[in-house]
């Protein structure tokens, strides 16, 4: 889960752009939270044009919401976001009573080509609106923001987080760092055909335990794309070694292929 978003009432959304992302992002509340958002992932495969998504007002007021379909690339070791039609929520905009949910149905309008041979990737935005009834002078106020990632398959291609805990497939993904002072700066490479979510990122020194990099989600790497993250080292630090990462959902982190991207 990624750092706190918050969003000010009354003001305008940041650029959607950002360097990580997380499978979820939340905005702390006044109202403590109260919209929640199931599932945190979905994917289209074969055949499938429509998927389920379960919007519940956990507080003891009305909420309004409203889910924006966003086509989600990455360029210059950046996530960009850009609106598309390629998937379509309806209902966009939802009212939810006290305790109650609301099924908003995410559908994929036209079949996948089956010339494409990557995955698409998309981020549903699952944003809280403003109660029609608190008028913008009455204090600072912020609202929930959810960030779901949604992908697209290719043709034939098995659904990713339906599948076993074995290691992920790494002859498709490259890697390199560079150590400096104090830094590290990690580019990966994806030229396979499905995103790689990496986690748990720790450097494997020749003498001596695994030093922990980010004890949880480190980013995605979407398909023939690649990103770029630079991360604080503690000190001393051993320049000798290779990076681990658990890739997807594998059972046990994986060596990481080093590489001239």
């Amino acid at each position: 889960m990624q750092p706190a978003c918050p969003r000010a009432r009354g003001t305008a959304p940041r650029p959607l752009r950002r360097a990580h992302w997380g499978l979820l992002l939340l905005a702390p509340l006044a109202s403590a939270g109260n919209l929640q958002v199931a599932p945190i992932l979905l994917e289209f495969s074969d055949g499938v044009q429509a998927q389920a998504l379960w919007l519940e007002n956990n507080g003891d007021q009305p909420l309004h919401a409203q889910v924006r379909v966003q086509h989600w690339t990455q360029s210059d070791a950046a996530d960009v976001l850009e609106p598309s039609q390629m998937l379509l929520a309806r209902p966009a905009i939802v009212q939810i009573g006290p305790g109650q949910r609301q099924l908003v149905r995410v559908l994929r309008p036209a079949p996948v080509p089956t010339g494409d041979p990557q995955e698409q990737a998309y981020r549903l935005l699952v944003d809280e609106l403003p109660a029609p009834h608190v008028k913008p002078n009455q204090g600072l106020n912020f609202l929930l923001r959810y960030s779901i990632p949604a992908f697209v398959l290719p043709a034939g291609a098995s659904p990713r987080e339906l599948g076993s805990k074995a290691a992920t497939d790494t002859s498709g993904l490259h890697a390199r760092w560079q150590l400096d002072p104090g830094l590290l700066t990690l580019t990966v490479h994806n030229t396979g055909a499905q995103r790689v979510r990496l986690s748990q990122l720790r450097w494997l020194p020749e003498n001596g335990p695994p030093i922990e990099l980010t004890p949880g989600l480190l980013g995605y790497v979407l398909a023939g794309q690649h990103m770029q993250w630079t991360l604080p080292l503690p000190h001393p630090f051993p320049l000798t070694g290779t990076l681990q990462a658990r890739l997807n959902d594998a059972a046990i982190p994986q060596p990481l292929r080093s590489a001239d991207l």
